[in-house]
């Protein structure tokens, strides 16, 4: 009896487990076995595969208490999140409006140190009216009783005043002072020359000392 002959083995025998399951390229490979022990051995290979993907399902079961804890963690912090940046809108608007608030206060200070000073230099003129009319006053009823020391005092103080507050609405005085000194200047000038015809030195000198003041 002729000896049967023996099929040559497959070429896809060799089969190992470098075969990628689950792609197309693996379901080709698998319509195209006709060895059975190669069909075998990718059995095999394919339920160890399968066990492995059951361990790798298993472990990420395993993990998915935790990673809901995460995922409520991070919405917990989104909500967080949401509730800061609704504060901050708010804090940054209230800040805006203390700003605006401080910048409004700010010009209202400003304007009523500007109206304060305008009233002080108003009263201050006012009290150099006053002070010049005392002057002409002062002036007058000293003359009348030749207290010419107190004459001279008081035209003293009507040109220091005058030459600080420069002011037209008080050009009647001025005249009224300038008339006051003229008449003082000659009444010292003649006592003057005739205490020193007389050589009177008290008198002399006291109205030398008037020259002083009427020159301010």
């Amino acid at each position: 009896m002729a000896a049967t002959p023996r099929s040559e083995p497959d070429a896809d025998a060799s089969t190992n487990s470098s075969l990628q399951f689950g792609t197309v390229e693996a379901l080709e490979h698998v319509s195209k076995l006709t060895d059975v022990g190669a069909m075998t051995r990718l059995l095999h290979e394919c339920i160890a595969y399968q066990r492995a993907l059951d361990l790798e399902l298993e472990t990420l079961l395993s993990q998915r208490s935790d990673l809901d804890r995460q995922l409520s963690n991070l919405q917990k912090s989104a909500e967080v999140l949401e509730i800061v940046k609704v504060d901050s809108s708010f804090m940054l608007s209230n800040v805006t409006s203390t700003s605006s608030l401080a910048d409004q206060v700010s010009a209202k200070v400003r304007h009523l140190d500007l109206a304060q000073s305008r009233v002080q230099d108003t009263l201050l003129r006012i009290d150099a009216i006053v002070d010049r009319s005392n002057c002409l006053d002062g002036v007058h009823k000293s003359l009348i009783a030749e207290d010419f020391e107190s004459a001279a005092s008081y035209i003293q103080t009507f040109l220091q005043i005058d030459s600080k507050f420069k002011d037209s609405s008080a050009a009647d005085q001025r005249e009224q002072l300038l008339s006051y000194k003229k008449q003082l200047e000659g009444i010292a000038k003649k006592r003057l020359l005739a205490a020193v015809d007389q050589r009177d030195h008290p008198t002399i000198i006291r109205f030398i000392k008037l020259y002083t003041p009427l020159r301010s």
